[in-house]
């Protein structure tokens, strides 16, 4: 009889812990999804990503799947923040900030989920743009896409000015991972003072293009240091946030 009552507790244990386990497992796989913001992707751009014949002189609209998403404290408006639009290409060079919070390099507007965006100024003729914009988040890896970015050519012949931009292809940039957050680690294998972009052989990514924005902080030896401080065969590590590159630890 002590026998069999102890198979039927420890059976019963089991079936207890089993029980308890499984719903355990689940509460900490939805902890980690609630902890991310809403996904918020572009549905479709004017012009259209990989177009080859955009209007220059026509603004940027992008149509997002959502911008406001209601939480258990209220309701979350994405707007001010996907109103900080990143353009590549021509007179921007790479990486030129487009914010309706700072009030440079254009003007963000909206209609309902579309989002106008009019550079300074008209885009030029004949010349890849790439333009991406992202929540501004730390960003968890398991979190799904929080914006996004299209890259287009503009119709005409580009202007005969040997800028070193229009020789430079933009889809090669890297901005992060889905989320526009994230880590790179690797050696620095190039530098381009012309353009601000380092080339990092990178474990996961193999080799990477990013831009070193103005004002990027940069950790050498423990003190803070400066983009020209950083050289070729440098074994650095970058995080990304908002799919800008925002700080550099150079390894010893």
């Amino acid at each position: 009889m002590r026998l069999l009552s102890a198979v039927i507790q420890v059976t019963l244990y089991k079936r207890f812990a089993a029980a308890w386990v499984i719903p355990a497992l689940l509460l900490m796989n939805l902890s980690v999804y609630a902890a991310c913001l809403p996904a918020v992707r572009i549905v479709s751009s004017q012009p259209a990503a990989r177009s080859k014949d955009a209007d220059p002189a026509a603004p940027i609209i992008i149509t997002w799947d959502k911008t406001v998403h209601t939480l258990p404290a209220g309701t979350h408006d994405h707007k001010p923040m996907l109103g900080s639009i990143n353009m590549a290409g021509g007179r921007y060079g790479l990486g030129t900030l487009l914010t309706t919070e700072w009030g440079v390099g254009g003007q963000v507007a909206w209609d309902g989920d579309k989002e106008i965006i009019t550079p300074e100024a008209p885009l030029e003729p004949g010349t890849q743009y790439r333009v991406w914009t992202y929540v501004y988040t730390s960003g968890s890896e398991v979190c799904p896409a929080n914006g996004g970015e299209i890259v287009f050519v503009t119709a005409g012949n580009p202007p005969e000015d040997n800028r070193p931009v229009r020789k430079f292809d933009l889809t090669t940039l890297y901005h992060g991972n889905e989320t526009g957050s994230g880590k790179i680690e690797g050696e620095i294998a190039a530098i381009d003072n012309d353009l601000h972009v380092i080339t990092v052989k990178e474990g996961m990514l193999k080799k990477v293009n990013v831009v070193l924005y103005e004002g990027i902080m940069v950790m050498k030896g423990g003190n803070p240091g400066s983009p020209s401080d950083l050289k070729v065969g440098d074994a650095i590590k970058g995080e990304f946030m908002g799919g800008r590159l925002y700080m550099i630890t150079v390894g010893q």
